[in-house]
C-alpha cells in the first residue's frame, strides 16, 4: 500500500511539473519557458545579474551621483577601436555607454517599498548637455519578463531609445518593472522571502506607475511627459490611470505598442493552461518557487551554453522562447541579435504576475484585478469577485498600434477601448 501511495505521489508530481512547464509557455507579452529556480539572492544588495560587467559597475557605482554620465569599462567608447564588446554579457547601462551615449541610473521607491531602477539617456550621441534647454520627457516601459534592454540592443538607428535621444528633442527615461533583473530590491523585504514576490501587474500599475511618473517629472521640472509602453507596459499604464485618474493630467500622450489588457482572443498556449491556473499557482507555492523565470535559471543557462554561437541551433533546437511561444518567426529580426536577446531575456518576475494573465484569459473580455478567491476578494475589494478596471478613467490621449497577425493579443480585443486607435502591421 505504501508503495502504491509513493508511486501515485511521484506520478502526481511528474504530471504537475509537466503542467508547470506547459503553463510557463502561456504568457502573452514576452514568451518564456519555465524552470524551477530557488537560487534567489540572499539580500537586496546581492541581487544576481547576468554579467561580470555589472559587478564592476556595482563596485564603482558609489562614486557616481545620479546625474553623472557613465562609460563602459571605465573609458569612453571609441568607434575606431577594434575591441568587440559582447553585449550579451553586459548590462543595459554598459551597452548604452559603450554605444557612446550618456546614461544615468536612478532609483525610485514605490509606496509599498519596492525599489525600481530607471535608466536615463538625457541627450543624444555626440551632443552637448544643455541643462537650460527644455526637452520633451518620454518614459518607455517594457513588457512581460523583459528589462529596458529591449529598447537598446538593436543598432543605434533602429533602437527606439537611441532614435529619440538623437533627435535632440527628447529626454529619454527607461523603466524596469518590479522583480526584473534591475528592480529586484525593496526597502525592507528580501528577494529570498516569499513576501517579496506577492505582486502582479496590478501592483505594478497601482504603485510603480505613479511612483515613476511623479519622480521623473520632479527630476526634470516638467509638468507633463509622454509614455510609450509595450504589451504589459501598456497594461500597467491603463491600471495606473484607472486607479489614479489624476495622473492623466500628467501625460500629454500615451503610445501603446501591442497593448495588453484583455487576452481573451489569445491564440497561444495560454488558452490551454489558463483553466489550471489555481492548481499551478498552488504547486509553485508548495515547491517553494519564488522567482519566475530569471535569465540565469538552470534551463536558460543550459540552453545558452548548448547553443553557443550556432545560428542553426538557435533556429531549431534552441529557438528563443520569445518566438517559440508566440508561434512567430524571425521576421524582421537580425538573427545575430539572438545571442544578445538570450543574454538578457527572460528577466524574471513573480508567479502571481503570470497567473494574473491566465486569470484575465479566463475572464474573457473583462480586464480585471487579481483574483485571490472569494474570501480574500471580499476583504480586499468588498466583493467576492475581482472588479474590472474602469478604462473609462483613461482620459489622456491614447494611440494604439498592433499587428493584424498578433497571436498573443488579437486585434479583436481592442473593441472595448473608447479612445481612437491606429492599427499597423
Amino acid at each position: 500500500m505504501n508503495c502504491a501511495v509513493a508511486t501515485a505521489t511521484l506520478l502526481y508530481y511528474f504530471v504537475a511539473c509537466h503542467c508547470l512547464l506547459a503553463f510557463a509557455t502561456a504568457t502573452f507579452s514576452s514568451p518564456f519557458t519555465s524552470i524551477f529556480h530557488n537560487d534567489v539572492a540572499q539580500s537586496a544588495k546581492d541581487v544576481p545579474h547576468n554579467t561580470s560587467g555589472h559587478r564592476w559597475l556595482s563596485k564603482w557605482r558609489w562614486k557616481w551621483t545620479q546625474d553623472t554620465p557613465v562609460t563602459a569599462y571605465g573609458k569612453q567608447f571609441d568607434e575606431n577601436e577594434e575591441e568587440s564588446i559582447d553585449e550579451a554579457k553586459i548590462t543595459t547601462v554598459e551597452i548604452i555607454a559603450s554605444r557612446g551615449y550618456p546614461v544615468e541610473i536612478h532609483e525610485v521607491i514605490t509606496e509599498d517599498g519596492y525599489i525600481l531602477e530607471l535608466h536615463r539617456i538625457p541627450y543624444g550621441k555626440g551632443q552637448v548637455s544643455k541643462r537650460d534647454v527644455e526637452k520633451q520627457v518620454v518614459f518607455i516601459q517594457h513588457g512581460f519578463l523583459n528589462t529596458d534592454n529591449v529598447w537598446i540592443i538593436t543598432p543605434n538607428n533602429q533602437g527606439l531609445a537611441y532614435i529619440l535621444a538623437d533627435t535632440g528633442v527628447y529626454d529619454v527615461w527607461l523603466g524596469n518593472a518590479r522583480g526584473n533583473t534591475y528592480s529586484r530590491k525593496h526597502v525592507y523585504l528580501d528577494p529570498s522571502e516569499e513576501d517579496y514576490w506577492n505582486f502582479s501587474f496590478d501592483e505594478m500599475g497601482k504603485y510603480d506607475i505613479p511612483a515613476v511618473i511623479n519622480y521623473v517629472l520632479a527630476k526634470t521640472g516638467r509638468n507633463t511627459m509622454s509614455y510609450i509602453g509595450h504589451s504589459m507596459g501598456c497594461a500597467m499604464f491603463f491600471i495606473g490611470m484607472s486607479l489614479r485618474p489624476e495622473l492623466n493630467a500628467k501625460i500629454d500622450v500615451m503610445i501603446g505598442l501591442a497593448p495588453a489588457s484583455s487576452v481573451a482572443e489569445s491564440q497561444t498556449g495560454l488558452r490551454f493552461q489558463a483553466p489550471f491556473v489555481n492548481l499551478l499557482v498552488n504547486l509553485f507555492r508548495i515547491l517553494g518557487v519564488r522567482i519566475y523565470e530569471p535569465v540565469d535559471s538552470t534551463r536558460n543557462n543550459f540552453r545558452k551554453r548548448f547553443c553557443g554561437p550556432s545560428l542553426f541551433l538557435r533556429y531549431s533546437l534552441c529557438q528563443n522562447p520569445i518566438f517559440a511561444t508566440t508561434s512567430d518567426e524571425y521576421r524582421d529580426i537580425d538573427v545575430n541579435l539572438l545571442p544578445v536577446i538570450d543574454g538578457h531575456n527572460p528577466a524574471g518576475t513573480s508567479v502571481r504576475t503570470a497567473a494574473h494573465f491566465a486569470q484575465n484569459f479566463n475572464a474573457g473580455q473583462t480586464f480585471q484585478r487579481y483574483d485571490f478567491g472569494p474570501t480574500e476578494n471580499q476583504l480586499r475589494y468588498g466583493q467576492a469577485t475581482p472588479p474590472a478596471y474602469d478604462l473609462s478613467q483613461v482620459t489622456c490621449p491614447v494611440f494604439l498600434f498592433w499587428g493584424q497577425s498578433d497571436k498573443v493579443v488579437d486585434p479583436r480585443v481592442y473593441s472595448h477601448f473608447s479612445s481612437p486607435s491606429t492599427s499597423t502591421d
